[in-house]
C-alpha cells in the first residue's frame, strides 16, 4: 500500500505543470540618445541623435532624430557648427585643437542639452606589449543553473604605459586576423603541382569595453600588465582543421580617453557583465555627461567623448602542443581585407617571422 502511494506521488510531481510567468512592464515614453564620439585626429566626425525603444517593443531599430541644431562651443568661446547631413545625422567637419576644451549643445524642439566640457587628451602609446602562457577561466551560468567553468589555455598579450602629460586612461579596441593556408592540385605545362591557398579571416573582441585606469586611491598613474587579448591554443575553432595554423596578426586600437569618459564605461562595464547572480550590480539608469539645461528632470542618454587615437600591430605566431611562441611587432601598416583567399601568390599583408617590408 505504501508503496503505491509513493509511486502515486512520484507520479504526480512529475506531471505536475509550470506555469510561465511574465510580468507587466510599464511602458515608458522613447527618450533622446545623443552619440558623440569624436576622434580628434580625424577630418569628419558624425554625431548620431535617436530614439530609444520600450523594452518589449519588437522592432529593434532606433529612430533617427532631423531637425535639431548641433554646435561645439570651445572654452575661448568660439562655436563650430555640426550641420545635419543626413537624417539624424550631424557631421563635425576640421580636426579639433589639442590645446582647447569643447562642450557639446543640442537645440531640439525648444530644449537645450549640454555636455560638460572636456579636454583633448594626449596623443597615447603603447610602451610595450609582451605575452605569456596562461588560462583563461570563464564561467558559464547564472543564477538559476549550474556554473561551467571553463579553463582555456593559451597566449594572454599585456602592455605596459607610461603617464604621458595629463593622460592616464585609456580605451582598447583589438582585431585578430588569423592566417591559414589550404592547398589544392593542378596541372601546369603537363606536370601536376600542389597549390597553396592563403586564407585570412578577422575577429572582433565581444561583452565589456577593455579600458586601463590607474589603480584606484594611489598616486601612481602608470600602469603596468594591463590584458589587451587572450588567443587560445583552439585557433582550430577559427579554421579547418585539416590546414596549417600560420599566426595571428593583432591590430591594436589604443584610445586616450578622459577620466569622465573612463568612469561612464567603468559603469557600463558593471552592467554588461551582470549576470543575474546574486551579488551582481542592481540594474540602473547609466548617466552621462549630457543634461538637459532647461530641465534638469528630463532624461536624455548618451555620453560626449573626445578621444586621440595609436595604432599598433603585432605579428604572434605558436603551436598548441608547444609551449614557446613568437611575437613581433609589425612596421608597416597594410591595408587588411575582413576575410578572403589568394590562390598562388602570398598576399603584400601577409605575416611571418623574418619579413622585410618597404
Amino acid at each position: 500500500m505504501k508503496q503505491g502511494i509513493y509511486i502515486l506521488l512520484l507520479l504526480l510531481a512529475f506531471s505536475a505543470c509550470e506555469e510561465i510567468y511574465r510580468p507587466d512592464i510599464d511602458e515608458v515614453d522613447s527618450l533622446l540618445v545623443i552619440e558623440a564620439m569624436l576622434r580628434a585626429d580625424k577630418d569628419v566626425n558624425n554625431i548620431f541623435l535617436y530614439q530609444s525603444r520600450n523594452f518589449n517593443n519588437p522592432d529593434n531599430s532606433y529612430p533617427r532624430v532631423g531637425g535639431a541644431t548641433v554646435f561645439l562651443v570651445d572654452n575661448e568661446g568660439y562655436t563650430l557648427n555640426c550641420p545635419e547631413t543626413s537624417s539624424g545625422i550631424y557631421t563635425f567637419f576640421g580636426r579639433l585643437d589639442p590645446q582647447r576644451q569643447y562642450q557639446l549643445i543640442v537645440d531640439l524642439g525648444g530644449d537645450r542639452y549640454a555636455s560638460d566640457m572636456q579636454a583633448v587628451p594626449e596623443q597615447p602609446a603603447l610602451d610595450s606589449v609582451y605575452g605569456e602562457r596562461a588560462y583563461k577561466v570563464s564561467i558559464d551560468g547564472t543564477a538559476n543553473s549550474s556554473d561551467a567553468i571553463e579553463r582555456e589555455y593559451g597566449v594572454q598579450l599585456y602592455s605596459d604605459m607610461q603617464q604621458r602629460g595629463s593622460l592616464s586612461h585609456y580605451r582598447f579596441y583589438g582585431r585578430k586576423v588569423i592566417q591559414y593556408i589550404d592547398t589544392y592540385d593542378t596541372v601546369i605545362e603537363g606536370m601536376p603541382e600542389t597549390r597553396p591557398i592563403y586564407i585570412w579571416n578577422s575577429i572582433y573582441p565581444k561583452g565589456t569595453f577593455n579600458i586601463a585606469g590607474p589603480p584606484q586611491y594611489s598616486t601612481e598613474k602608470n600602469i603596468f600588465k594591463h590584458p589587451l587579448e587572450f588567443f587560445e591554443n583552439g585557433y582550430h575553432k577559427y579554421m579547418p582543421d585539416t590546414m596549417s595554423f600560420m599566426g595571428w596578426i593583432y591590430i591594436i586600437d589604443q584610445f586616450g580617453i578622459n577620466e569622465g569618459s573612463y568612469n561612464f564605461y567603468k559603469d557600463l562595464n558593471q552592467q554588461l557583465g551582470a549576470e543575474g547572480r546574486i551579488f551582481d550590480p542592481v540594474y540602473i539608469q547609466l548617466e552621462g555627461n549630457i543634461k538637459c539645461q532647461n530641465d534638469p528632470g528630463k532624461v536624455v542618454l548618451g555620453n560626449f567623448e573626445i578621444t586621440t587615437y595609436n595604432e599598433a600591430r603585432y605579428f604572434l605566431f605558436y603551436n598548441s602542443f608547444r609551449d614557446d611562441f613568437t611575437l613581433k611587432k609589425i612596421e608597416y601598416f597594410y591595408d587588411i581585407p575582413l576575410r578572403g583567399y589568394v590562390k598562388d601568390i602570398m598576399p603584400d599583408f601577409w605575416e611571418f617571422i623574418n619579413k622585410r617590408y618597404p
